[in-house]
């Protein structure tokens, strides 16, 4: 069962997202909050797998008490809640961790899978996302960066941001699940980046992730 406590400010959006979440069966809502500063003090005493948390709270915005989440150990999973797509805020939210960002209108559709992505340490972001994030910062991105990476090693990022799991990829590719992981290290390593939050927001910027593939994903990476 996956823990959560959900931090949102307004009662009837929170109460909302607790009955959707609880209706998965194997997700548990354990702690609300309807500010930052409460958020944390459950976190503290609760110790979730996952956090659902809105960027716009009093008392800590969700921006700046994902930021103070970094000195709570074990530290949740944390996946953002937001009425828009806002490209700054996206970039702002990655950078300092988050591994979910759902925008409000399609949370019935792609909070669940977020949470579960998020709880096995993968990327989940709202559909269009990729797209708004790219064509943002395109334009001011060390397009070099790319260049160092090989075909194979761009198309295992591309498909470890849409969310593909390893397994999937290596499947896709026609290769063994260690070469995958070989080809995402060694772009890691290529891209300056150490941590998978890092990944993604780098390829999103640098424009790698436009579109989506076809392929249907069956499980998180």
């Amino acid at each position: 069962m996956i823990r959560i406590v959900v931090a949102e400010d307004h009662h009837l959006v929170r109460q909302g997202i607790v009955k959707l979440l609880e209706s998965a069966g194997d997700l548990t809502v354990v702690g609300e909050a309807d500010n930052g500063m409460q958020a944390i003090e459950l976190v503290t005493s609760l110790h979730p797998d996952v956090m659902v948390l809105d960027i716009a709270m009093p008392k800590f915005g969700g921006l700046e008490t994902l930021i103070k989440l970094e000195g709570i150990r074990p530290k949740p999973q944390v996946v953002m809640l937001s009425m828009h797509a806002d490209p700054s805020m996206i970039r702002q939210a990655l950078q300092s961790g988050a591994l979910g960002y759902v925008v409000k209108q399609s949370v019935a559709d792609e909070l669940i899978a977020a949470v579960r992505a998020a709880r096995n340490g993968s990327m989940f972001l709202s559909s269009g996302i990729s797209g708004v994030i790219a064509n943002n910062f395109l334009a001011e991105s060390p397009k070099n960066l790319l260049d160092r990476l090989s075909p194979r090693e761009s198309e295992v990022v591309k498909q470890i941001v849409e969310g593909y799991s390893t397994r999937e990829i290596a499947d896709g590719l026609r290769t063994s699940v260690k070469t995958v992981e070989k080809q995402r290290r060694d772009a890691m390593r290529k891209l300056e980046v150490d941590n998978l939050a890092s990944l993604v927001r780098v390829s999103l910027e640098l424009g790698l992730v436009i579109g989506k593939t076809n392929r249907k994903k069956t499980g998180p990476l």
